[in-house]
């Protein structure tokens, strides 16, 4: 199973991301998480302090596995064992591996990061049998065609109000650019309207699940502990019934 998290910043992808990783791990599931994006917060909600490295600045190494004769790049870099030597895994015994900043170029830049981190993903996605969770910016387009093949489904978490339909078309529109044909909608901070309601309606997708807006996130996040240590996780535990039962 690899799922893909995608939405705007502050909108919970992460909290989402790390106790769904919880949660199948806690049921013996082996479970990679990988945090896709620049501004890094899944290993801490997963517990971890310290001990990772972003992969991309791992320069000597990129250098080595992507540069090949003539300065040309290796589409296929080896990264196997890369992957197992920078994965960091948590007291739950989730794999969490961080692939940091890429800076960008031109529009289609192919720089040897995008390259790396790339073959990281297809490793991740195509070689590994994990549970495969994937904390995505608000734009996934750098998963790239091939690999966003193998993503079994692709998760929006919205905010409710009218910006939720035009994020949920956005992440639509991108996941089915690369070719992502499974996609599915968990609205986060949720507090029960009928005007709110009547928003969500329009949405096309189906909605795994609403989770309630809860102060207890906000102290998580404010005291660095896990979100699934100390708050409820009855809605989570829903919309990963409501996965599985998609995925069957």
């Amino acid at each position: 199973m690899k799922l893909a998290i995608s939405g705007k910043g502050g909108v919970g992808k992460t909290t989402l991301a790390a106790i769904l990783a919880y949660l199948f791990a806690r049921d013996g599931y082996k479970v990679t998480a990988i945090d896709c994006d620049s501004d890094v917060n899944l290993p801490s909600a997963l517990g971890i302090k310290g001990g990772f490295r972003p992969l991309s600045e791992l320069h000597e190494i990129i250098e080595q596995r992507v540069l090949g004769p003539l300065g040309m790049y290796k589409l296929n870099p080896k990264v196997d064992d890369v992957f197992e030597q920078y994965s960091v895994y948590n007291e739950d015994g989730v794999r969490v591996l961080v692939l940091g900043t890429i800076e960008k170029g031109g529009e289609g830049c192919f720089c040897p990061e995008n390259a790396f981190l790339r073959a990281i993903l297809r490793h991740a996605i195509f070689k590994k049998k994990d549970i495969l969770i994937l904390d995505m910016e608000a734009g996934i387009e750098h998963l790239g065609r091939g690999t966003a093949r193998g993503v079994d489904l692709l998760i929006a978490v919205v905010e409710p109000g009218m910006r939720s339909i035009e994020t949920v078309s956005r992440i639509e529109k991108l996941g089915r650019d690369i070719g992502i044909e499974r996609i599915a909608v968990v609205v986060n901070k949720y507090m029960e309207s009928g005007k709110i309601k009547t928003i969500l309606e329009s949405v096309k997708y189906p909605i795994l699940g609403y989770v309630p807006f809860s102060n207890c996130f906000i102290k998580a996040d404010m005291e660095n502990i896990p979100p699934y240590k100390i708050c409820d996780l009855k809605p989570f535990e829903d919309i990963k019934k409501k996965i599985e039962e998609m995925l069957a």
